[in-house]
């Protein structure tokens, strides 16, 4: 059976869908789980979700390069500054989150692992970006 380049626009587009829903699913577990400790853990998992939004990923980056292959290596090497209006508010959310969770250690050594947590994120937003 061939699949014609409508109906592989309809399933690209609705794994577009499916993946912003399962992002948002994502990024609101994770405040979940950060404020109620184990609610979310205890019936999903980390773990599934993941490997489901990373399948997601896969499947679009397949059905992508079905689509529009020309299109898509000639978009690969545009960088986007839309991130960047995101990614303050993301990074200061991240850091409250992450000081919350470890409420229980000494201050000092919190913000010693909350340092140590920017700058590894630092270095890996370098290795991927650039």
């Amino acid at each position: 059976m061939q699949l014609t380049k409508n109906t592989l626009t309809i399933f690209y587009k609705l794994l577009h869908d499916s993946l912003f829903m399962a992002l948002i699913f994502f990024i609101l577990s994770l405040i979940t789980e950060a404020i109620l400790p184990g609610i979310i853990i205890s019936h999903i998992g980390f773990s599934k979700m993941v490997i489901a939004i990373l399948l997601n990923i896969f499947l679009l980056k397949l059905l992508a390069k079905k689509i529009a292959p020309k299109q898509i290596d000639a978009n690969t090497y545009s960088k986007g500054s839309g991130i960047k209006k995101i990614i303050i508010p993301l990074l200061a959310l991240s850091a409250l989150l992450f000081f919350n969770n470890q409420l229980g250690l000494n201050i000092f050594l919190n913000l010693f692992f909350l340092l140590a947590s920017a700058t590894i994120g630092y270095l890996g937003y370098q290795v991927l970006f650039d």
